[in-house]
């Protein structure tokens, strides 16, 4: 995308993993210049298999359209360099542990002196204040401690995790979301984003939270199913499984009618009735179906109206008519790793997908121009660059 609604404005990613270059990279796909500062040793992200080259594809996968400024944290000419940095940025973003922006001379106090509208956005395990703020984190943590792990899974089987690090990729979304509110404001003012990946976490299950808090007890794990409506689940055919969900009972009339039972309404009127009946109902529903092919019961029930779909694998997912006109699996150009399969942006805006133009930076790619930009003469970044102060690409 050319020109994008955050277009002109300049975010400063202190970034690791995953949590902070998400943030950073949904902003760049909305049109921000995005300035990554790394280490000299690189974010870890960089580290993490499987490679293109030289090049991890896990941090290609949450760093397209970013700068890397690569330089030594505790190097005097750095330490300048950061404070102007800050000075002339619009936001700051890090999910660096508790402590570390203050070694860096950069907690929100000293930030907003140096930048009196500076937004800066914060990203941690549980908080930046309370009994945990200080404890370390990461995703199966948070999944755990949030209550996630345990209501995923089947009741006969022991609870689990999502398989995507999703705390991670929650927070930076909450937190891309929190920077758009505060630049949206008129006039701009200094503001501290506070975002926890647990609080995420806890926020995004409210159903089954809601279930809880009105049952006082604890949810049963319901696997594919929902806790809420049924039949809604995963269902295997003679071949393969496929996903159906019947939401009213309306729906469930028209299930009725396209598989030639009218004895299923009478047996099972309301979702009440089909909630508190959900085995012998799944039971019925499964020896029929695994009759005929996933295929066919799919065009059976979307010829009755009905959500209904396949389970894909990734690469099924990514390839799919719809996913391919979204732009959902796109093919970067990379300057080392050359050409790389990666996941497209889920925001369309004016009809077309919200997607950085520029590939994620190697390990030091931009950082002799944003020195220069910041007032460093090139004999001070040659002198960093030989002492291992800065690094370039």
């Amino acid at each position: 995308m050319a020109e994008g609604p955050l277009d002109g404005t300049l975010v400063v990613e202190f970034g690791n993993l995953v949590a902070a270059p998400y943030a950073g990279m949904l902003l760049a796909d909305l049109g921000a210049r995005v300035i990554k500062v790394e280490p000299t040793s690189g974010d870890l992200g960089r580290q993490f298999g499987p490679y293109a080259g030289s090049e991890s594809v896990f941090f290609i996968s949450v760093n397209r359209g970013k700068e890397s400024l690569a330089v030594n944290p505790r190097y005097w000419v750095t330490k300048r360099v950061l404070d102007n940095l800050v000075r002339k940025t619009d936001v700051v973003i890090h999910n660096l542990r508790h402590g570390a922006m203050d070694r860096l001379g950069l907690s929100y106090e000293r930030a907003v002196e140096i930048n009196p509208t500076l937004i800066y956005a914060t990203i941690s395990a549980f908080g930046s204040d309370g009994p945990f703020a200080r404890r370390p984190g990461i995703d199966v943590v948070f999944q755990g401690e949030s209550g996630m792990i345990s209501i995923t899974g089947d009741e006969r089987d022991s609870p689990h995790k999502t398989a995507t690090t999703i705390g991670d990729y929650v927070a930076g979304t909450n937190t891309a979301l929190s920077v758009a509110a505060a630049l949206a404001e008129s006039p701009r003012r200094a503001r501290l984003i506070d975002v926890s990946l647990r609080d995420g976490l806890m926020a995004v299950q409210s159903g089954w939270n809601a279930l809880a808090l009105a049952s006082k007890s604890q949810p049963k794990r319901t696997g594919t199913a929902s806790p809420f409506l049924a039949p809604n689940q995963v269902f295997e055919a003679s071949d393969a499984p496929f996903t159906m969900a019947i939401v009213s009972d309306r729906h469930f009339e028209l299930l009725a009618d396209a598989l030639e039972r009218p004895d299923l309404v009478a047996d099972y009127p309301t979702n009440q009735d089909r909630m508190d009946n959900r085995a012998s109902l799944t039971r019925k529903l499964q020896r029929l179906f695994r009759t005929d092919t996933a295929e066919h019961w799919i065009e059976v029930l979307e010829t009755a109206g009905l959500p209904v779909g396949r389970v894909l694998d990734l690469e099924e997912a990514l390839t799919d008519p719809q996913a391919r006109h979204h732009e959902m699996l796109v093919e970067i150009d990379h300057p080392t790793a050359g050409p790389v399969p990666t996941t497209g942006s889920p925001i369309r805006i004016d009809g077309a997908p919200s997607r950085a133009d520029r590939v994620p930076p190697t390990l030091g790619q931009h950082t002799r121009s944003v020195l220069l930009e910041l007032g460093v003469d090139e004999a001070t970044i040659d002198e960093m660059i030989q002492q291992g102060n800065a690094v370039v690409s």
